[in-house]
């Protein structure tokens, strides 16, 4: 065979097993980078009632307590998630905690307390759902804070 004929060939076959190569690779890696751009779907997480407590119906033949004055708790700090995703609500301040449910974007939620590092805070949900989330993503609601509505855009 001449010698030009076996250089067409060799560079066909090295052509060939590059591209098949090529292809291979882009058939594995495509699938990884069309994940890494798109936020995973928030977890769809029903908050568990616990049973309500029942009271006890009242004997009539005695009368009716008198109602006592209590102390109105102090009231707890408020805040509005700020995160534009939302944030995960978990069942301790770490990252490797299970998730209980979300938490949505611009959602009030009551500061119960914060972790010692100061990463995390312990809140409630208005559907009284407690758990930790990622402080970074609360802001604290203060008198001076603008509502959504006077916030420019």
């Amino acid at each position: 065979m001449k010698p030009v004929v076996r250089v067409l060939q060799w560079l066909l076959g090295i052509f060939l097993g590059f591209s098949l190569i090529a292809l291979v690779a882009a058939a594995l890696i495509t699938p990884l980078v069309f994940n890494l751009l798109w936020s995973p779907p928030r977890p769809n997480v029903e908050a568990q009632s616990s049973p309500e407590p029942v009271e006890p119906v009242p004997n009539s033949s005695s009368p009716p307590p008198e109602p006592t004055p209590t102390p109105s708790p102090p009231t707890q700090p408020e805040g509005r998630v700020i995160y534009g995703d939302g944030l995960r609500l978990r069942d301790r301040p770490s990252r490797e905690a299970n998730a209980l449910g979300g938490v949505a974007f611009d959602e009030v939620v009551t500061i119960l307390e914060r972790s010692e590092d100061g990463e995390w805070l312990k809140v409630r949900t208005k559907e009284n759902l407690e758990g930790w989330v990622l402080a970074f993503g609360v802001q604290e609601i203060t008198a001076e804070s603008p509502t959504p509505s006077e916030t420019p855009q």
